[in-house]
């Protein structure tokens, strides 16, 4: 008796460069994991050297060392909140595409399954 061998499995396993020509592999859902945790670090970094910045702006339209106008507030709350709410949009940003790959992948195994 033959083994019998699943020719999906072995179609699954490795790296296929026609399905990645083809646009069939998507790489970009690993490109924004890795995208989400550098802006995450940089938003994080940016809120606490503003929280521990030397200087100071001017809140609602004060001016800095460079002549520019703010219209938010300045001072350590509105620093922790930018790290806050900052990181929370960035991650709702990447659910958000990270939703459409995956659905775009359930739509291609429901068409495979569905072909005779």
């Amino acid at each position: 008796m033959e083994p019998t061998t699943n020719s999906t499995a072995s179609q699954s396993t490795g790296f296929n460069w026609s399905d990645f020509l083809s646009f069939k592999t998507m790489i970009t859902l690993k490109i924004i994991q890795i995208m989400y945790v550098v802006v995450a670090i940089l938003i994080t970094l940016g809120g606490l050297m503003s929280l521990f910045g030397g200087t100071r702006r001017g809140g609602y339209g004060g001016y800095d060392n460079f002549g520019g106008g703010s219209l938010l507030p300045s001072g350590p709350i509105m620093d922790l909140l930018i790290i806050v709410i900052g990181n929370i949009l960035w991650r709702m940003w990447c659910e958000l595409i990270i939703v459409f790959f995956r659905i775009n992948k359930t739509l291609n195994n429901i068409d495979d399954k569905t072909k005779p």
